[in-house]
């Protein structure tokens, strides 16, 4: 059986409005990008679309296109985006005990003048996603406390219930790093699949959480506690139940952030060795297109490398392709 090709993780690869954006980004052509957000009416579109076209806009066009609409949501929110985004940058993925003092200050700079920045876009546009969303990512990297995020995740959930990206950055929050539990980060989750109509994305929530238990056991412990947490009886019944209840439900139809689920999924049952689970998962990745998420996989190393030869792994027990 020939080789797979390697899977296609760019987040807009389903979504040719979003890579139009991009490319127009890219280009410095504002106008264009102007106007491309204001055909978009999916809030969780808008959302890939402020990650996509905040990441490939100049800084300084930025900064210059924000100055001159100080009122205005989308500039706004797209130079907060910017500003979290290289503040995180700044401070890397390194555990907090192994983040210098420089890169500390760089970084509650950065988040400072994004806090700042949203309060303003929220309070004149209350149901700006988007900009709710990286209020999130500000409270979390500024160490505002899980009662403000909570406060800020439910004002915006009182406009967009069940947001996918809202909810994946409160399982980040909740979780152990950063002064939650592991409680309240999986009854969360949990909480995400049960109160999200049938075949929703919001199953994704379950196994990011797992991953994320996972990810401090291997810190804290080694390998072996990790896969032998992720092989529990308990997590398998319950991942199984989030994909019966998401992805795999016949209601279930492709939309924003499938993709970021079945590589959650598809994560978490492989690295517990739960080869014909995980299969499943890569199937649906595979026939849709040959995509990809890196959440989650970016633990492991090198994210695409690492999905393709996990999903070869599972298609050789003879459970996929």
């Amino acid at each position: 059986m020939p080789a797979l090709a390697a899977p296609d993780i760019d987040p807009a690869a389903a979504f040719p409005d979003v890579r139009a954006l991009r490319d127009a980004a890219k280009a410095r052509n504002w106008q264009a990008v102007e106007a491309g957000f204001g055909r978009l009416v999916d809030p969780a579109v808008h959302r890939l679309a402020v990650s996509q076209v905040g990441d490939a806009l100049d800084r300084g066009l930025v900064e210059s296109v924000a100055a001159a609409n100080p009122i205005d949501p989308l500039s706004q929110t797209l130079l907060a985006w910017r500003l979290v985004h290289d503040g995180w940058n700044i401070r890397t993925g390194a555990w907090g005990n192994n983040v210098s003092q420089e890169q500390w200050k760089a970084f509650h700079t950065h988040l400072h003048r994004a806090e700042q920045i949203l309060i303003e876009v929220t309070a004149r546009h209350p149901g700006y996603t988007s900009a709710w969303t990286e209020r999130l990512h500000t409270a979390r990297g500024l160490s505002l406390g899980q009662a403000e995020a909570r406060r800020r995740y439910e004002r915006l959930s009182a406009g967009a219930p069940g947001f996918y990206a809202a909810q994946d950055a409160m399982v980040q929050q909740l979780c152990p790093k950063w002064g939650g539990s592991y409680e309240a980060m999986h009854g969360f989750a949990v909480e995400c699949v049960r109160s999200a109509p049938p075949g929703s994305v919001n199953g994704g929530m379950v196994p990011a959480a797992h991953i994320e238990h996972w990810l401090l056991l291997t810190r804290d412990e080694d390998d072996r506690a990790g896969a032998a947490y992720l092989k529990r009886p308990e997590v398998q019944q319950e991942l199984r139940w989030a994909a019966e209840q998401s992805v795999f439900h016949p209601a279930f139809r492709p939309g924003p952030d499938w993709v970021d689920a079945h590589s959650l999924f598809a994560m978490a049952f492989s690295l517990a060795e739960n080869y014909q689970a995980a299969a499943a998962h890569f199937n649906a990745l595979l026939h849709g297109g040959n995509l990809a998420s890196e959440s989650g996989w970016q633990y492991l190393g090198d994210a695409a490398k690492e999905f393709a030869a996990h999903r070869e792994r599972a298609f050789q027990k003879g459970f996929g392709r």
